[in-house]
């Protein structure tokens, strides 16, 4: 089933699950934790009103069986969900809808079929509910099948995918200078290390974002030049329309097929594993928001894991899957620090530091 279904399992449903001592296989994390802003004014009139109260925990609880829903239902989902203990306010109008926790516990077992597990918010939602699990590598056995082993990154063959991937860097041959990396920040006393956030793209000129649009059209123009059905890029998709240009174009409606935009959080897709090239123009850092719900619950977040975890999966959409080179324009230099790290083994730590 797909995952939006798994996330809107009934009670009477997971009940049968566990009964029937099922294993549950999931390709890939879901989607356990996600801000409903359509709630942000309901919850606080039925604050007001005394239909509902906020624990100690944030969670959201109705509280009054005879408050009568309105004949469109306008309520109804909040009170099915804060039932459910789904729903949590994190501050006066931020509100989060969480996965049932039973939606995994009702399973006789759960292998979950990721990678980089520690930077993702998954992980960090079996924390909070303290849901125990154990990592393993996948390694072929001396026939030809596949087995669970424990888990050891070293088994990676992570120096073949370095050999194999040709990263942009700046720099100056004799008359030939390139600054792809570091020509797009006008700013005064800018810190490099939040380059290209969600934050710093929110405030960069017009002028910058014009610069980004040029660097990319040079790179897979003159510098690598690829065709456009071999090349894949990101970025926050609000500023796509800004920053494309007529390698790296994107589409306003929204159709895939006319454009070679990937949406950051793409995973599990063979629809680039062709292209030669690729283009990640974002520094990853977790929504403040939601690092704070986890924060204020005592449980802390990897900021370095989850932007290596991501920047790796949008990798290996390209044909570096298959073993074959590809062509990297990573503009941030603490996303490229990142890799780099990876290339060498080496783990992430937790990150403090507010964006």
């Amino acid at each position: 089933m797909t995952h939006e279904l798994f996330s809107r399992l009934d009670e009477e449903t997971l009940s049968d699950i566990e009964f029937e001592g099922y294993i549950l296989i999931m390709d890939e994390v879901a989607n356990v934790l996600e801000q409903v802003q359509k709630y942000s004014k309901d919850i606080e009139y039925l604050l007001k009103s005394g239909a509902i109260e906020v624990n100690e925990n944030r969670e959201i609880i109705w509280i009054d069986d005879e408050y009568e829903i309105s004949r469109n239902g306008s309520y109804r989902d909040i009170k099915v969900l804060s039932e459910k203990g789904n729903l949590f306010l994190e501050s006066e109008n931020v509100v989060f809808w969480t996965m049932p926790v039973q939606s995994f516990l009702c399973f006789e077992e759960v292998y979950l079929l990721t990678y980089l597990f520690d930077g993702q918010v998954q992980k960090y939602y079996y924390d909070l509910h303290e849901i125990e699990y154990e990592k393993f590598s996948v390694q072929k056995n001396s026939g030809d099948r596949y087995e669970l082993v424990e888990y050891n990154s070293l088994l990676e063959p992570r120096d073949e995918i370095e050999e194999l991937l040709t990263i942009y860097e700046d720099y100056q041959n004799g008359k030939s200078v390139s600054r792809l990396n570091s020509n797009f920040d006008s700013k005064k006393n800018s810190n490099e290390y939040y380059q290209l956030s969600g934050s710093w793209l929110k405030k960069a000129s017009e002028e910058d974002l014009n610069q980004l649009k040029k660097n990319l059209n040079s790179l897979f123009r003159t510098q690598y030049p690829t065709d456009n059905n071999k090349l894949f890029w990101t970025t926050l998709k609000e500023f796509a329309p800004k920053i494309k240009d007529v390698k790296c174009k994107f589409n306003k409606k929204d159709n895939r097929a006319k454009d070679n935009y990937v949406p950051l959080n793409i995973r599990a897709t063979n629809d680039y594993a062709d292209c030669t090239s690729m283009a990640y123009v974002y520094n990853r850092f977790m929504n403040p928001i939601e690092k704070n719900f986890f924060y204020n619950r005592g449980i802390r977040v990897d900021q370095d894991q989850l932007a290596m975890s991501d920047l790796i999966q949008f990798l290996f959409r390209g044909c570096i899957r298959k073993g074959e080179p590809m062509v990297c324009y990573i503009p941030s230099s603490r996303m490229r620090s990142l890799l780099n790290q990876w290339f060498e083994f080496s783990e992430g730590n937790p990150d403090y530091e507010e964006e």
